[in-house]
């Protein structure tokens, strides 16, 4: 009875090890420019999403810097968009750069409407992360951002998953298999 129960169990294992993330939850450490805001939301699943942006920027160059360190290791996305009445109008604001933890952000620049992005950009536990918005406002410019984080498995996590599908295969190997000899 326990050589039947063994792979059930190992199977058992590998999927929990794999579907939580392992670290806790602890607090997220944000620290923003002044003026910024920066909200993030922690779902059950382990994931956090965050929105920032900021509007009125006066003319001229600006850098925002958005730091923020999370509790897990995560991979990130990330997209700013811009939007403007009229291109070149008052209201029109033009990115020069965006990086995420060094990653440049890719899309459509230097229109009326501004969109870039970056997807599976590493993020370490407890590490300190940064977003890096660079532009020149016309006046009364503005953006928005987004950012989302789902959890990869840790080293551990991997480690285990592996040792429960070797011993679910050899379980199966070890099977006995029935023979039936034709008259």
């Amino acid at each position: 009875m326990i050589n039947k129960l063994l792979p059930a169990l190992g199977a058992v294992i590998a999927i929990v090890s794999f579907s939580a993330p392992a670290q806790a939850a602890t607090p997220i450490n944000t620290t923003n420019y002044t003026g910024a805001d920066m909200s993030f939301v922690h779902a059950t699943d382990g994931t956090y999403s965050a929105n920032f942006g900021k509007s009125g920027i006066t003319t001229g160059t600006f850098e925002h810097i958005y730091s923020f360190s999370l509790p897990a290791y995560l991979t990130g996305s990330a997209s700013v968009t811009t939007s403007a009445v009229k291109f070149k109008g008052a209201d029109d604001l033009d990115l020069l750069s965006v990086t995420f933890n060094g990653v440049a952000l890719t899309g459509a620049m230097k229109a009326i409407n501004e969109a870039v992005f970056a997807n599976e950009v590493p993020i370490v536990a407890g590490q300190l992360n940064t977003i890096v918005i660079k532009g020149v406002s016309r006046g009364n410019g503005s953006y928005g951002a987004q950012a989302t984080f789902a959890p990869v498995p840790e080293p551990a996590s991997w480690a285990m998953m592996i040792g429960g599908f070797a011993f679910v295969g050899g379980a199966l190997r070890r099977r006995s298999s029935t023979r039936v000899a034709l008259a």
